[in-house]
């Protein structure tokens, strides 16, 4: 049996990607893959540098002067750093790509 639908080309077929309401679509699936995302993000971790140090496998001094220079979440306590757990081992895992 035939397929009795006409062989067009693709110059045959309409492009709807220009359309409003198909931006306006893509548009909101863009906002809504980066509120996906952010939602997965982990929470926050706050510990002490030096115990946010281990659990991420980084030196301390490494640690603190990513603190210093703002590179992680970190946040001075008195005398006192702690950092976000997750924010480290972010940097430790961008560094070593």
């Amino acid at each position: 049996m035939m397929n009795s639908l006409p062989h067009g080309t693709a110059a045959d077929t309409p492009n709807y990607d220009d359309h409003p309401v198909i931006a306006d679509l893509k548009r909101t699936v863009a906002q809504l893959e980066a509120r996906v995302a952010q939602l997965e993000q982990q929470p926050a971790r706050w510990l002490p540098l030096k115990a946010a140090a281990h659990d991420a496998g980084v030196e301390y001094e490494t640690a603190r002067v990513w603190a210093k220079r703002g590179l992680i979440e970190a946040r001075r306590d008195g005398k006192r750093w702690f950092a976000n757990l997750v924010s480290l081992k972010a940097r430790k895992q961008l560094l070593a790509r």
